[in-house]
């Protein structure tokens, strides 16, 4: 398990399918976290059971962990890293609070770091990235302010609420994430 201030990180057992298909369904959920295949509920516990194959297998390329709030183990979001590319070290990072009540009460920052320390530390990865769309504005500026770098953008690359919208791409190296203050401040709260 990997463990934050506010959260911790576990691998996905059967029971979290029916706790996934409920955030699936969610318009919000989806638009910022789209790591999964179906919201079919049987489609679901076969990405469980894929899941399984162990987060230190050089094979795995993508790794999707439930998020639970540390003081009790409330299951409240998911995160994945998926297209781990281990030659080339760099994977995509997605993050996703499923439980509305908790999407602006201080979990995201904990849990990039976590997923972050995770992916340079212990998977060895020298980058990260982040595809974003423009009608996440939130997502988008938490991740600038943050210190992810913008990479570039592909226009009109996805079809939202009637329009088509921007994704955008950012990265970060290691080197970056290791010249970050807020990581250091916010390791020792």
């Amino acid at each position: 398990m990997l463990k934050g201030k506010k959260v911790r990180l576990r691998t996905l057992e059967e029971k979290d399918a029916e706790i996934l298909q409920k955030w699936y369904m969610d318009k919000d959920f989806r638009q910022a976290y789209d790591a999964y295949d179906s919201n079919d509920l049987d489609s679901i516990r076969d990405e469980i059971a894929l899941s399984k194959g162990g987060i230190y297998d050089p094979r795995t390329s993508k790794m999707i962990f439930m998020v639970l709030r540390a003081r009790d183990d409330v299951p409240i979001g998911v995160c994945c890293l998926r297209d781990i590319d281990r030659m080339n070290g760099n994977a995509e990072l997605l993050l996703g609070i499923g439980e509305k009540d908790m999407r602006l009460a201080g979990f995201g920052l904990d849990l990039l770091i976590v997923l972050l320390d995770f992916a340079y530390y212990e998977l060895r990865l020298q980058k990260t990235y982040m595809r974003i769309s423009e009608n996440q504005p939130y997502g988008l500026q938490n991740a600038l302010k943050f210190g992810y770098k913008p990479e570039g953008h592909l226009r009109n690359q996805i079809f939202v609420d009637g329009k088509y919208a921007n994704v955008f791409f950012l990265g970060m190296l290691k080197s970056d994430y290791e010249k970050l203050s807020i990581v250091p401040k916010w390791k020792k709260r």
